[in-house]
């Protein structure tokens, strides 16, 4: 991987990110610091770390293509006269390759955040001035959770990948083969035990959007599960249901922008509403093509829409009276004009919903739908200061409630998986059989988390992608005849995607994975 641009772009405009005065949200550059003048101080290492936390919305900004729409939860609007999202599609149907870009964005975020972190982390381990304990412990934690993590969603996704510890200072040092999976999970795991010694314990309403110990020992637990060490995971898990997070009343709420970082927030990538390079756009991707005017309240041609679409394998999976259903997927009423442009009339339930006559219907994410919307003038586009979860305290309930099962204990895991069915409105679960609780665990997770980019992954962790994936293939291409018959080859080589072919022809060292 060529690391040395990354090297360039940290010590010139990427260093400079703000003042720890200002709110951590305001994470973009305000200038250039040179490299010379820079690491001086105890705010130098602050801004960087802070700088640290910018890949994770270069990721969340695509992530719903590789990790939702991979999975039976969703799928896309296919556009006949628009087939420029061919390379989002081929993701869906499992006919990706090396070459697609949305992988490639995902491998160099990853790897630019990794990048950032060895150098704080070098770098700190170089000063000449006086640092305070707590502020240094602080870096340190949140540098190696940061890495931490940036390694976990590559071997996740990718399999072996280069480990890169330190910051590139040479060629040679830009240029690593591929570090066995072994490896890079025994680095992971070493980098969040010591952040989780390090970083802070949560203050609800906690800073905004600073790792904490709930952040690390979640994620931790998250990868013993991932390895099967499940024994390892339950007290990591216990000790973040004693942390003070708790859930809202109303699953809605959970999402709303007036609740971003609330009680029930472990961990979520931070947007802000402007023009400034830090607001997201995710509404705008999930609702159909066509005037936002009746959905969204503007006046705004969207072209970017009609991806991450519920599918009705998701829909028919819901309980009756499941509360999550209507705060989840929407449904957008509208007819086709004269040029087979859908036009959208009206927002509708999707509960007990049917389609009246002479009437299109398509349903949609409306997990992140908190209007009003605001426009920036002279700018065609409208920025939202929407936040993407990564963790929820609802889903370490539910990872709690699977590590206890899986371990035997599981007449304790009733107690965390009924606190999130109840406030779905749904009934207690009572049996203590492991294998059908494993199932029900499975299929709260899919419900509770659904459209949060955890649907994919939690297949490939329980082994149930391949089956899952192959019969829910089979039945969409009966329902779509636009899908090639080669799509849907759920094999063990697509549990990982392809290293990135620019990778590929930056290192020659690198091994491409199996089947690509």
């Amino acid at each position: 991987m060529k690391q040395l641009k990354y090297i360039f772009i940290l010590l010139t405009g990427g260093l400079s990110i703000i003042s720890c005065k200002k709110s951590f949200l305001e994470l973009a550059p305000e200038g250039q610091m040179n490299e010379g003048n820079f690491y001086k101080s105890t705010t130098d290492f602050q801004q960087a770390v802070t700088g640290a936390y910018v890949p994770l919305r270069d990721i969340a900004n695509f992530a719903f293509f590789v990790d939702e729409m991979r999975s039976d939860n969703a799928h896309y609007d296919y556009n006949s006269k628009d087939r420029g999202g061919l390379g989002y599609e081929q993701l869906a149907d499992f006919m990706d390759n090396s070459q697609n870009g949305v992988i490639g964005n995902r491998y160099q975020a990853d790897y630019n955040g990794i990048s950032r972190t060895n150098v704080i982390l070098d770098r700190l381990e170089k000063i000449t001035f006086s640092m305070a304990d707590a502020d240094k412990k602080q870096i340190i934690g949140e540098a190696k959770a940061l890495r931490a993590h940036y390694y976990f969603d590559l071997v996740r996704h990718f399999g072996a990948v280069p480990l890169h510890l330190h910051e590139v200072t040479d060629k040679n040092g830009a240029y690593l083969p591929r570090s066995g999976v072994d490896d890079v999970y025994k680095q992971i795991i070493n980098d969040f035990t010591d952040a989780l010694a390090n970083v802070a314990a949560p203050k609800l309403p906690s800073e905004t959007g600073r790792i904490t110990k709930g952040m690390v020992a979640t994620e931790l637990g998250l990868v013993y599960m991932t390895l099967k060490q499940f024994d390892k995971a339950v007290p990591l898990l216990q000790s973040v249901t004693t942390m003070g997070y708790d859930l809202w009343s109303n699953y809605a709420d959970a999402f709303k922008n007036e609740n971003k970082n609330g009680k029930e927030s472990v961990f979520e990538v931070q947007y802000k509403d402007g023009n400034d390079g830090q607001s997201s756009g995710f509404i705008y991707r999930f609702i159909p093509n066509g005037n936002t005017l009746n959905i969204l309240g503007l006046n705004y041609i969207n072209q970017n829409g009609g991806w991450n679409t519920p599918t009705s394998d998701l829909l028919q999976s819901y309980e009756a009276a499941d509360k999550r259903l209507d705060a989840t997927i929407g449904v957008v009423e509208g007819t086709y004009d004269s040029n087979v442009d859908f036009v959208p009339a009206r927002v509708v339930s999707s509960v007990n919903y049917t389609t009246p006559p002479n009437v299109i219907s398509k349903y949609f994410v409306r997990k992140y739908l908190h209007p009003p919307y605001t426009t920036i003038p002279d700018k065609n586009f409208y920025y939202t200061k929407e936040n993407w979860p990564i963790f929820r305290y609802a889903n370490v309930l539910l990872l709690y409630a699977e590590a206890l099962n899986e371990t035997g204990q599981s007449s304790l895991a009733l107690g965390p998986l009924n606190k999130v069915r109840f406030r779905a409105g749904l009934g207690d679960i009572t049996t203590t059989d492991q294998t059908q609780l494993r199932n029900i665990i499975a299929h709260e997770r899919r419900i509770e988390l659904a459209f949060e980019n955890s649907r994919w992954l939690d297949l490939v962790r329980t082994n149930q992608a391949i089956p899952v994936m192959t019969a829910y293939g089979i039945k969409t291409k009966a329902m779509f005849g636009y899908i090639l018959p080669a799509a849907y080859n759920v094999t063990t080589e697509k549990l990982i995607y392809p290293i990135p072919f620019r990778e590929m022809q930056l290192n020659a060292q690198l091994v491409q994975n199996p089947g690509y």
